[in-house]
């Protein structure tokens, strides 16, 4: 199923100056199955925004995003990689990865296996014990892609 945004826009309201600022406008795109899509542009020109959209963290001021947000099963079909990483400080890798399959209410052995098989993925094995402060920004950040592609998304949003 493809990812269609029609006529996106996205309207920010300063209340305090009561301001508004025009973040994104007439966004037209489709990508299809096993299409990439990558947003290049200069700070501030509302790439990080457009991705918030899609993956249904923001709602957009004007359009329509033609993809279903979730599974039958109530799974989003979207995650999102933000680049500060968002890991559980006082979770390992094991757990900061198995974090989605156990909200879910994944079997603890099943959450296990699904998360070990992404650690091998990323290339951490043997870090699986530990906690975020232990590891090099490169390694957060493998941690952050396993914990997403853990949670079987159809699309994969990476914010820088």
């Amino acid at each position: 199923m493809a990812l269609i945004l029609r006529d996106i826009a996205k309207v920010w309201y300063r209340e305090r100056t009561d301001t508004r600022l025009l973040a994104l406008e007439g966004i037209n795109l489709e990508v299809r199955p096993g299409e990439l899509l990558v947003l290049l542009g200069p700070s501030g020109c509302g790439k990080s925004t457009l991705l918030q959209i899609i993956a249904g963290l923001e709602p957009p001021t004007a359009g329509q995003i033609l993809f279903p947000e979730r599974r039958p099963d109530g799974r989003k079909l979207t995650c999102m990689v933000f680049q500060e990483y968002g890991l559980f400080p006082w979770r390992t890798v094991l757990g900061n990865i198995g974090f989605g399959p156990e909200v879910r209410g994944v079997a603890k052995g099943e959450r296990e296996r699904l998360a070990r098989r992404y650690i091998e993925l990323v290339n951490l094995t043997g870090f699986e014990d530990r906690y975020p402060h232990e590891l090099s920004g490169g390694m957060k950040q493998r941690v952050a892609l396993a914990r997403a592609l853990a949670n079987d998304p159809q699309i994969l949003l990476f914010d820088e």
